[in-house]
């Protein structure tokens, strides 16, 4: 097995500043987290700018890394304590990758059905959306500007890698809304009012699903913009559900009719 070099100094304070958001823009770079997300970067058209194990992960998971080098990407070493400064795990996994920002068009209309989130801004409940919306054969995912930041690690993490595999796209709801209006059917989840969601049928055309925030609903801008809205029926007495459980849910229904 080739040994690797150790992560320098300069490079570990250089990883440990793109957990800021500003500083993650200015260099155009992001973190990935994690033994699953870290392998998916591996396969996926994202340039990895190199990868940092422990030498527990690396035999632990030879092959993971072992992609990175025949890939020629730079992979270093570091020790337990290094890895934890790194980390935004409190049990990091012992690996993780600095991403090269995509080149993303976000005027490009994407084909096919899509989901939008309108102000979802907890990173656990977007990424999982995103895992979502891709398991179900979505065609992307839009954040609003009012939702977590795409490249928030936190949020990475939780797509468990699908980031890599489905655009995600950050433009302002109302916006998207207007550019998809004419081609998608929008559909909206609410807490209720809505059609029963057992009882709408999925439209024949692409549609746009927007989740909203689970305190307040959708925005005030984006409400007009509607074609159908629809409601998850439920027996208990809660005000709504966890917005990733009400997107699975209603994915899944849209998704089987089609």
């Amino acid at each position: 097995m080739e040994q690797l070099p150790p992560l320098s100094k300069t490079r570990q304070r250089w990883i440990a500043h793109l957990h800021s958001k500003r500083y993650r823009h200015r260099e155009r770079c992001f973190l990935a987290e994690g033994i699953r997300t870290v392998a998916e970067l591996a396969i996926s058209s994202y340039r990895t700018v190199l990868v940092v194990c422990t030498e527990q992960a690396r035999k632990e998971h030879p092959e993971v890394v072992g992609q990175f080098l025949q890939q020629g990407v730079a992979c270093y070493t570091a020790t337990p304590e290094e890895f934890k400064r790194l980390a935004d795990t409190t049990s990091p996994q012992g690996i993780l990758a600095v991403v090269a920002f995509p080149d993303t068009d976000t005027k490009k209309t994407l084909s096919g059905s899509v989901v939008l989130l309108d102000g979802i801004a907890d990173p656990g409940n977007a990424g999982t959306i995103v895992r979502t919306a891709y398991w179900f054969g979505y065609t992307g995912v839009i954040l609003s500007d009012d939702s977590v930041e795409r490249f928030n690690p936190k949020f990475v993490r939780a797509t468990m890698g699908a980031l890599f595999h489905i655009p995600v796209l950050e433009i302002p709801a109302s916006h998207a809304l207007e550019r998809y209006r004419d081609t998608h059917r929008i559909i909206g989840t609410c807490a209720e009012g809505g059609i029963p969601l057992a009882q709408y049928s999925t439209p024949s055309s692409p549609h746009l699903l927007v989740i909203g925030n689970e305190a307040r609903g959708l925005s005030q801008s984006v409400i007009p913009l509607v074609h159908d809205f629809v409601t998850i029926e439920g027996q208990g007495s809660f005000d709504s559900l966890n917005a990733a459980v009400a997107a699975g849910i209603v994915m899944y229904h849209l998704c089987r009719q089609r």
